[in-house]
């Protein structure tokens, strides 16, 4: 079981934590409910406690970290006994580098036939 006065580095690293999955639940003032796995829940976790007050984004789907009203643990159980949404197990979403997009951009602008502005 975790101990609470456990890292998170110490809680990943522990073998025996790497048996178990578990099913988060975001709710927010706006009645989203989102579903997601304990590394979403991770993620999650790190940018509320580190300050953060945008947005978490990934692959289908963002969470608006100051409209969140609840965040809880719904179950913790064995991996592969139980299965999780799709959603649940979606990356975190990596941004494109700025150079690459910039350069993305203006491609696009010069198929459209206009001008593009830096």
């Amino acid at each position: 079981m975790t101990n609470i006065n456990q890292s998170m580095p110490e809680i990943l690293n522990n073998k025996e934590e790497q048996n178990w999955e578990e099913e988060w639940e975001v709710i927010t003032n706006t009645k989203g409910k989102y579903i997601l796995s304990k590394m979403q829940a991770i993620v999650l976790k790190q940018a509320i406690a580190t300050g953060n007050r945008g947005t978490i984004m990934f692959e289908t789907f963002a969470i608006a970290i100051p409209y969140i009203v609840e965040f809880y643990r719904v179950r913790r159980f064995l991996k592969d006994t139980k299965q999780l949404p799709a959603q649940a197990s979606e990356p975190e979403y990596k941004p494109i580098d700025l150079k690459i997009f910039e350069e993305w951009k203006k491609k696009v602008y010069e198929k459209l036939g206009k001008k593009y502005k830096i």
